[in-house]
């Protein structure tokens, strides 16, 4: 049944009409369904039949219907043969598959199929609840009126209360650390966390996580421990192809990581990793187009290193050059070059349609906390659902938040999904801090150097960092700001404090305007669009805590920050009507 497909070449592939492809698609499901029907389904080899065709599908026509469906048989097959075979890399693969549809088809339907499963799979076969509670938090955050948003409200209350517990006989499950109020100091350099590098000598390297669409990729690298690392782009074997190489020095490969994950989303095909040497694990990125340009930062608590891959090539532009031009210089670390290209939004010509919403914080990261045991979590929460209700209510607006519930995300998690999205704007939501209880008001951010020594004290408290670590990051913001959307930036930064000040003093007095100010917030880094962090109010400040105990208070703050927002769309889409 399968033959005809199985011996197509590489360019037969790609001469393929669309019906064709969902014809040989239309094939691999049956021999599939055949292997579950028929004592076939024993034979592992079989299995990686249905395996190759499937991929074989999803590598020929990325763009096609059946691409994402591809995706989603390949998890199936690598969960049957894991339950047949117990091996780790084949849960491995199908984690991998599911993780890249739910990455690059985040608009398809089986999108929140892929993850629930996911966190099935981290609930049940991985025993982390953790990571179950983030990929079941999605499904909520992100598509909260799909088929599976109720069943992930039943798992999360399940892993809330504890009645999906890991088997006794399995590998303990490591706890998160308790909650920890941010002070309003600067924080001094913390002592090296205890590691597998302290038994070992080397830092281990954690599994890769990724997240994509057609002109952008980020990558994150995990380890137990600082390290150094170099990194460069090298031509493939074909014209068409080109690699960066990650090379980790002392490091080993940790035993859960998967060596190869594919990704094919017209920028990226696949991430590579492997023991290098003894010493050094090395991370390739095959790329399949052109890159306009590539950034590698680090973070730290934990140690990360962050790869920020672009292209300013489209994928059906991509087939027709051949990706023939590419960056092939070496770069040191944190090096840049040319600028990606405008915001979606602007490249379209169509306005600003979707908006993502960042409530600060969340999970075991409370964020500052007033005497009487306020929370910024929760304050910037009921914020943001706030705002999101008032700007859903506007039409032609699509609203999502990065959570909508009391739930740890990573800084650099958070930008990479609004990117992965393909999100026009991108807001967070923060409460300040400071030593003098005197200090309050208003004041929003952008993306830069920092303006002045309080611009710095709060991007190490938003952080979660110390001084040093925002001086060493200070020296290669250059490198890694996107310049095309500072003033765009701006512009929606001198809005959306506009319209809190001038909003919330017709109804409050004494609401102090601190303006528009620059610093390096990690949230913020890497966005591909127009981007600010606002701080709504002060919680040191005895006045503004008990105002942020006052639901009129909150509501308007959330009212006038929508009515900035909706200020600024208005405004581009006037831009853009004005230029036709």
């Amino acid at each position: 049944m399968l033959a005809v497909l199985l011996l197509l070449t590489p360019p037969a592939w790609a001469g393929l009409e669309p019906d064709d492809i969902a014809r040989q698609y239309g094939q691999a499901k049956a021999y599939y369904q055949d292997l579950l029907n028929t004592g076939k389904g024993t034979n592992r080899k079989s299995w990686l039949t249905s395996v190759t065709a499937f991929r074989s599908i999803y590598k020929a026509a990325p763009d096609h219907q059946v691409a994402p469906k591809s995706l989603f048989m390949l998890g199936q097959i690598h969960q049957t043969m894991f339950r047949q075979s117990g091996l780790a890399k084949d849960l491995d693969q199908a984690i991998a598959s599911y993780e890249e549809l739910s990455a690059k088809y985040a608009g398809n339907f089986l999108a929140d199929d892929a993850f629930f499963i996911l966190g099935t799979i981290y609930l049940t076969e991985k025993k982390d609840p953790s990571k179950a509670a983030r990929a079941f938090t999605k499904i909520i955050a992100i598509y909260p009126e799909g088929d599976m948003a109720a069943a992930a409200e039943e798992k999360l209350l399940q892993i809330k209360h504890g009645a999906i517990a890991p088997d006794p006989a399995s590998t303990p499950v490591k706890e998160e650390p308790g909650e920890k109020c941010i002070t309003p100091q600067i924080a001094e350099e913390p002592a090296p966390p205890e590691s597998a590098a302290k038994k070992t000598g080397l830092a281990t390297v954690l599994p890769i996580r990724h997240w994509s669409n057609n002109r952008y990729t980020r990558l994150i690298v995990e380890t137990t421990g600082p390290v150094t690392f170099k990194h460069q782009v090298l031509s493939g074997d074909e014209a068409s192809q080109r690699r960066i190489y990650i090379d980790l020095h002392n490091t080993r490969l940790g035993s859960e990581n998967v060596k190869t994950i594919p990704i094919e989303d017209g920028l990226l095909r696949r991430v590579r990793n492997a023991q290098f040497d003894p010493q050094t694990v090395r991370v390739v990125l095959d790329t399949q187009t052109t890159i306009s340009d590539y950034k590698v930062f680090t973070l730290t608590d934990p140690f990360r290193v962050v790869i920020d891959v672009m292209s300013s090539t489209a994928p059906d532009k991509v087939a027709k050059n051949g990706g023939k031009k590419s960056a092939d210089k070496s770069k040191k670390e944190g090096a840049g070059s040319k600028a990606p290209p405008p915001s979606q939004a602007m490249q379209a010509g169509v306005g600003i349609k979707k908006i993502v919403i960042d409530p600060g914080h969340g999970g075991k990261d409370p964020g500052t906390c007033s005497p009487s045991g306020l929370k910024e979590k929760d304050i910037v929460l009921d914020v943001a659902l706030r705002v999101a209700k008032a700007l859903r209510e506007k039409p032609g607006y699509e609203v999502i938040l990065t959570r909508d519930r009391d739930v740890f995300i990573p800084l650099e998690e958070r930008t990479a999904m609004a990117n992965a999205l393909e999100a026009d704007l991108f807001l967070s939501i923060h409460v300040n801090a400071a030593p003098n209880h005197d200090a309050r008001g208003i004041e929003t951010y952008v993306l830069d150097l920092a303006s002045n020594k309080d611009a710095m004290r709060l991007a190490a408290m938003e952080n979660a960092t110390s001084a040093k670590q925002i001086s060493d990051l200070q020296s290669i913001l250059l490198d890694l700001m996107q310049n095309s959307k500072i003033n765009e930036s701006l512009k929606l930064a001198g809005l959306v404090q506009e319209g809190m000040v001038t909003g919330l003093n017709k109804k409050f007095s004494g609401v102090s305007n601190l303006g528009v100010k620059k610093a390096p917030f990690v949230v913020l880094i890497g966005a591909q669009m127009p981007a600010v962090l606002t701080e709504i109010a002060f919680l040191s400040n005895p006045e503004e805590e008990k105002r942020l105990k006052d639901d009129a208070y909150l509501t308007g703050i959330a009212n006038h920050l929508a009515g900035g927002v909706a200020q600024y769309v208005d405004s581009m889409s006037l831009a853009t009507n004005l230029t036709r």
